[in-house]
């Protein structure tokens, strides 16, 4: 069975790991990437702002756990671009998805709505931690932690979305 590589956008890579989780991005078997400017969010601008995540991405990065790719349809990207409220990491990913037949991971509700029209298939960070769970990377209860850590955090979801994830949970 052919597993679609996940793209990364920035918001699940902070989150998952702003709540302990980047154990999870290393034992996932799937292939894991992102772009270039989407790296740059992360970890080289988190970096010089002493963010402790973007060091723990940064290792990440280094062992090769993500790759970094470039769109290479750039004229696809240019469209996207045009896009109202697509931020131009956002549309990076969803170009790269498109690409490599694979999940762009993000939360982003404009994003998300762009990879619908697209045809793109996407994912968000709960995506992550439903499959950590199903790959015995983590269980039932450190999800749901993580769920209540990332929103203490400042992760946005809305009640009826928290609600949600909490009983999906509890029927994995």
């Amino acid at each position: 069975m052919q597993v679609n590589p996940l793209v990364f956008d920035s918001t699940p890579l902070i989150y998952l790991t702003k709540a302990g989780l980047c154990n999870i991005f290393e034992d996932l078997q799937v292939e894991k990437c992102t772009s270039p400017l989407v790296k740059k969010e992360v970890v080289d601008e988190g970096k010089i702002r002493g963010i402790p995540d973007a060091f723990v991405l940064d290792r990440l990065f280094v062992k090769g756990i993500f790759k970094v790719c470039e769109p290479a349809d750039k004229k696809f990207l240019g469209e996207l671009l045009k896009t109202h409220g697509l931020q131009v990491a956002d549309a990076e990913v969803l170009a790269l998805a498109n690409e490599c037949d694979g999940i762009a991971v993000i939360d982003d509700e404009v994003a998300r709505k762009t990879a619908k029209v697209y045809g793109i298939k996407y994912a968000g960070s709960f995506y992550v931690l439903a499959r950590a769970i199903c790959e015995g990377i983590v269980s039932k209860a450190q999800a749901k932690q993580a769920i209540r850590d990332m929103v203490s955090l400042g992760w946005r979801c809305s009640v009826e979305s928290y609600v949600k994830m909490m009983e999906a949970i509890e029927k994995i």
